[in-house]
């Protein structure tokens, strides 16, 4: 190890004077090819890969800004309006959707409403970041895109920005632990959704190991900053909750 090093100072001291900006050039030069790599990826779709029928909300929410660059604005939104058509009267917001022709032999618990008939949603209810995840990817669309109408759009009687505090609040009412003053999920793996005491392991059960998780409450922290920016009239309300 200390002869590579040594070697590797030794070449990086017979650098020609524009071997640095060579350098910055190829950096560039692998950021731009990697780019245009990653917008072929998300040009085809917006389910999480070729393996996944499904939207999912955590994805979408890491991506869209991406798919702002090669999708119109439009289509964009009205995947995130397919979140507020499932939402529960309690505000919970699912994981995801997938045509419902594309339903298969997987251990969810499908979800149907009328408002969405295209579809069939699932919760993994060992999770705690659905509602978050929806709240912040709706700030980057109104950012990217410059469109702040989808605030006022309305679903099912209820605008989406009083749909996205019903989401906060659901986190409030159902997932906050009152001794520790934090939400709370399962004891988790894969991307944090998936819990080892069942077979399929997306639903809470028995045999759980709840957790108080770093994750959860960080995307929740992040959320009611979000929120506060689409919808600064409810700062009074949300602020101390968030400080708390």
């Amino acid at each position: 190890m200390i002869l590579c090093f040594v070697l590797l100072m030794s070449c990086s001291s017979r650098q020609t004077p524009g071997a640095d900006a060579d350098a910055a050039c190829g950096y560039d030069s692998l950021m731009t090819f990697t780019k245009n790599k990653a917008l072929e990826v998300v040009e085809s779709g917006f389910s999480a890969g070729e393996g996944y029928g499904e939207v999912w909300i955590r994805d979408y929410n890491t991506f869209i800004e991406l798919s702002a660059e090669v999708f119109d604005p439009e289509l964009l939104k009205e995947q995130l309006l397919v979140f507020f058509r499932f939402q529960g009267e309690d505000g919970n917001i699912i994981d995801g959707f997938t045509p419902v022709e594309q339903v298969g032999e997987l251990g969810y618990d499908y979800i149907y409403t009328d408002l969405e008939p295209r579809y069939a949603g699932h919760k993994n209810t060992v999770e705690t970041d659905q509602e978050s995840s929806l709240v912040q990817a709706v700030l980057k669309y109104v950012q990217t895109t410059g469109d702040s109408s989808i605030i006022y759009t309305i679903v099912d009687g209820i605008s989406v920005g009083v749909r996205l505090e019903m989401a906060l609040t659901f986190l409030m009412e159902h997932r906050f632990n009152e001794t520790y003053g934090l939400i709370w999920g399962a004891t988790t793996a894969d991307w944090g959704d998936v819990q080892p005491e069942h077979d399929w392991g997306v639903y809470l059960t028995e045999d759980t190991h709840y957790a108080i998780d770093i994750y959860d409450n960080a995307m929740l922290l992040v959320a009611m900053d979000n929120y506060l920016e689409l919808v600064p009239s409810d700062r009074e309300q949300w602020q101390p909750v968030r400080k708390k």
